[in-house]
Protein backbone atom coordinates (compact mmCIF):
# COMPACT_ATOMS: atom_id res chain seq x y z
CA UNK A 1 0.00 0.00 0.00
CA UNK A 2 1.56 3.04 -0.81
CA UNK A 3 1.72 5.79 1.48
CA UNK A 4 -1.21 8.41 -0.05
CA UNK A 5 -3.68 5.07 -0.12
CA UNK A 6 -2.62 5.27 4.05
CA UNK A 7 -3.00 8.63 4.60
CA UNK A 8 -6.62 8.40 2.47
CA UNK A 9 -7.54 5.33 4.88
CA UNK A 10 -6.76 7.37 7.70
CA UNK A 11 -8.35 10.52 6.99
CA UNK A 12 -11.50 8.57 6.20
CA UNK A 13 -11.28 6.58 9.40
CA UNK A 14 -11.05 10.03 11.18
CA UNK A 15 -13.92 11.31 9.31
CA UNK A 16 -16.06 8.33 10.00
CA UNK A 17 -15.35 8.71 13.77
CA UNK A 18 -15.96 13.02 13.60
CA UNK A 19 -19.70 11.45 12.28
CA UNK A 20 -20.64 9.35 14.35
CA UNK A 21 -19.22 11.85 17.36
CA UNK A 22 -21.97 14.54 15.85
CA UNK A 23 -24.47 12.15 15.59
CA UNK A 24 -23.91 11.30 19.41
CA UNK A 25 -23.46 7.25 18.16
CA UNK A 26 -21.23 5.92 21.15
CA UNK A 27 -21.07 2.07 19.55
CA UNK A 28 -20.04 4.05 16.35
CA UNK A 29 -17.28 6.22 17.82
CA UNK A 30 -16.08 3.14 19.70
CA UNK A 31 -15.58 1.36 16.95
CA UNK A 32 -12.09 3.65 15.99
CA UNK A 33 -10.56 2.88 18.80
CA UNK A 34 -8.65 -0.25 19.54
CA UNK A 35 -8.97 -2.02 22.67
CA UNK A 36 -5.85 -0.72 24.72
CA UNK A 37 -6.21 2.71 23.62
CA UNK A 38 -5.00 5.11 26.02
CA UNK A 39 -6.65 8.49 25.85
CA UNK A 40 -5.74 11.98 27.55
CA UNK A 41 -9.03 14.09 27.33
CA UNK A 42 -9.84 17.56 27.67
CA UNK A 43 -12.12 16.76 31.29
CA UNK A 44 -12.64 14.83 33.63
CA UNK A 45 -9.95 12.44 34.63
CA UNK A 46 -6.04 12.66 33.47
CA UNK A 47 -5.75 9.20 31.71
CA UNK A 48 -8.10 6.59 30.44
CA UNK A 49 -6.68 2.93 29.75
CA UNK A 50 -8.47 0.75 27.66
CA UNK A 51 -11.96 0.80 25.49
CA UNK A 52 -14.33 -0.11 28.36
CA UNK A 53 -13.09 2.85 30.26
CA UNK A 54 -13.24 5.20 27.42
CA UNK A 55 -16.40 3.90 26.70
CA UNK A 56 -17.72 4.99 30.29
CA UNK A 57 -16.33 8.21 29.79
CA UNK A 58 -17.68 9.03 26.47
CA UNK A 59 -21.19 7.90 27.50
CA UNK A 60 -20.73 10.90 30.20
CA UNK A 61 -19.77 13.23 27.77
CA UNK A 62 -22.81 12.51 25.40
CA UNK A 63 -25.02 12.39 28.48
CA UNK A 64 -24.40 15.92 28.77
CA UNK A 65 -25.74 16.95 25.18
CA UNK A 66 -29.67 17.44 24.25
CA UNK A 67 -29.19 16.10 20.57
CA UNK A 68 -26.59 16.52 18.24
CA UNK A 69 -22.62 17.54 19.04
CA UNK A 70 -20.88 19.55 17.29
CA UNK A 71 -17.61 18.64 16.48
CA UNK A 72 -15.31 20.63 13.29
CA UNK A 73 -12.01 19.52 12.58
CA UNK A 74 -9.57 22.38 11.63
CA UNK A 75 -6.04 21.97 10.08
CA UNK A 76 -6.14 18.48 10.24
CA UNK A 77 -2.44 16.96 9.51
CA UNK A 78 -1.60 13.80 8.83
CA UNK A 79 1.60 11.56 8.65
CA UNK A 80 1.56 7.99 7.87
CA UNK A 81 4.40 5.60 8.27
CA UNK A 82 4.09 2.17 8.05
CA UNK A 83 1.40 0.74 10.20
CA UNK A 84 1.60 3.96 12.53
CA UNK A 85 -0.21 7.23 11.93
CA UNK A 86 0.15 10.57 13.73
CA UNK A 87 -2.52 13.21 13.60
CA UNK A 88 -2.97 16.59 14.84
CA UNK A 89 -5.63 19.46 14.68
CA UNK A 90 -7.68 21.94 16.12
CA UNK A 91 -11.21 20.91 16.86
CA UNK A 92 -14.02 23.21 17.98
CA UNK A 93 -16.78 20.90 20.06
CA UNK A 94 -19.76 21.26 21.79
CA UNK A 95 -23.80 21.17 20.90
CA UNK A 96 -26.85 22.05 22.90
CA UNK A 97 -26.39 21.29 26.35
CA UNK A 98 -29.15 20.00 29.11
CA UNK A 99 -29.51 23.45 29.93
CA UNK A 100 -31.36 24.57 26.33
CA UNK A 101 -27.96 26.63 25.52
CA UNK A 102 -25.34 26.02 22.79
CA UNK A 103 -22.14 25.81 23.91
CA UNK A 104 -18.47 25.10 22.37
CA UNK A 105 -14.88 25.54 22.46
CA UNK A 106 -11.79 25.15 20.75
CA UNK A 107 -9.17 22.45 21.73
CA UNK A 108 -5.96 20.71 20.07
CA UNK A 109 -6.22 17.22 19.32
CA UNK A 110 -3.14 14.26 18.74
CA UNK A 111 -4.46 11.20 17.98
CA UNK A 112 -2.11 8.27 17.03
CA UNK A 113 -3.15 5.21 14.71
CA UNK A 114 -2.17 1.61 14.32
CA UNK A 115 -2.91 -0.74 11.52
CA UNK A 116 -4.81 -3.58 13.52
CA UNK A 117 -6.14 -6.37 11.43
CA UNK A 118 -6.08 -4.72 8.15
CA UNK A 119 -8.38 -1.40 10.24
CA UNK A 120 -6.71 2.11 11.41
CA UNK A 121 -7.73 2.25 15.51
CA UNK A 122 -7.06 5.17 17.83
CA UNK A 123 -4.40 3.80 20.11
CA UNK A 124 -3.66 7.02 21.40
CA UNK A 125 -5.80 10.29 21.74
CA UNK A 126 -5.20 13.35 23.38
CA UNK A 127 -7.23 16.48 23.90
CA UNK A 128 -5.75 19.90 25.42
CA UNK A 129 -6.85 23.29 25.66
CA UNK A 130 -4.34 26.00 26.91
CA UNK A 131 -4.75 27.59 30.62
CA UNK A 132 -4.28 31.10 32.11
CA UNK A 133 -1.55 30.84 34.28
CA UNK A 134 -3.30 33.71 36.77
CA UNK A 135 -6.36 32.02 37.03
CA UNK A 136 -5.71 28.60 36.58
CA UNK A 137 -8.65 27.88 34.15
CA UNK A 138 -8.27 26.74 30.63
CA UNK A 139 -9.01 28.78 27.91
CA UNK A 140 -11.87 27.36 25.11
CA UNK A 141 -12.38 30.78 23.43
CA UNK A 142 -8.99 31.00 21.07
CA UNK A 143 -9.63 30.93 17.48
CA UNK A 144 -7.62 28.72 14.82
CA UNK A 145 -6.24 32.26 13.19
CA UNK A 146 -4.06 32.92 16.73
CA UNK A 147 -0.93 31.07 15.82
CA UNK A 148 2.38 32.09 16.73
CA UNK A 149 5.19 31.11 14.98
CA UNK A 150 9.10 31.54 15.63
CA UNK A 151 10.48 33.20 13.19
CA UNK A 152 13.68 32.09 11.42
CA UNK A 153 16.86 33.35 12.80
Amino acid sequence: MTTANAEAEVRARLDAWAKATRAGDLDAIMANYAQDVRAFDAMGVLEFVGAAAYREHWKTCLSYMNGPMKFEMHKLEVAVQADIAFCHYLVNCGGTGLDGQEHDGWTRATVCLRKIGGKWLVVHEHFSAPFDPESGKAVFDLKPDSVTQASAA
